[in-house]
């Protein structure tokens, strides 16, 4: 059954009960809490209301556009996980706003590991931040890779940005020996362990030619 579009009394008086509800159980916990200039105060709103309740994206679309008549039609809900929010998406364009006292496990997880990136003094340590687990695949050092299925995993020092720092322990993720050697100094990582952007031209000489031909299409409309 569909929820129906709130009023802006509504929505004003649900984030208010966000607002001291962040104050007094989520910031101490770096969880961002979006300003009234935001869209996302709307979707928080609307989420709050029916916590505990499916909310489909775009019932929380129509609610943004009726306070930012200029909004996109298609809000990206997602992103309140990412500011620490315990939102779900359920499928099927609806979300959920879980328990509103706690932060969402996956904020948690990358503050910590976030925190310990920072604090990790050696290899040694950078290996317990992320699990002794390499950072792209999520193989176990000391088992058989499950994605590889040969030899048993060496955790290996990879370097986020090859062109940064080799001696810089933010610039270290944990890799095992398959995905440092597949991915060689060809890619940029996030402290995740996921591409980010190409470190070389390797990965555009084994493109297909159509690829090719819209990089190509691409540098030469931004550099002339």
């Amino acid at each position: 059954m569909a929820n129906r579009l709130l009023s802006r009394k509504e929505l004003d008086a649900a984030y208010d009960e966000v607002v001291q509800i962040y104050r007094e159980h989520l910031e101490d916990h770096g969880v961002r809490l979006p300003s009234k200039t935001s869209a996302k105060w709307v979707w928080l709103a609307m989420l709050y209301h029916y916590r505990g309740k499916r909310v489909h994206k775009n019932e929380i679309s129509e609610a943004t556009r009726s306070v930012f008549l200029d909004a996109a039609p298609d809000q990206q809900v997602r992103h309140l996980v990412r500011d620490g929010w315990n939102v779900e998406n359920v499928g099927d364009g609806h979300h959920i706003l879980h328990n509103p006292l706690q932060p969402s496990a996956t904020f948690v997880t990358d503050r910590t590991r976030r925190q310990g990136r920072l604090s990790a003094k050696t290899f040694d340590d950078m290996k317990k931040v992320y699990g002794n687990r390499c950072a792209t695949c999520g193989s176990v050092e000391g088992e058989v890779s499950p994605r590889y299925g040969e030899g048993v995993v060496q955790l290996q020092q990879g370097h986020r940005d090859p062109h940064g720092r080799a001696d810089d322990m933010s610039n270290i993720i944990p890799q095992c020996q398959f995905c440092n050697r597949a991915y060689r100094g060809d890619f940029v990582f996030d402290d995740k362990g996921r591409v980010e952007s190409v470190a070389d031209v390797r990965p555009v000489r084994r493109a297909s030619l159509p690829v090719q031909r819209r990089i190509w299409e691409f540098l030469r409309d931004r550099f002339g």
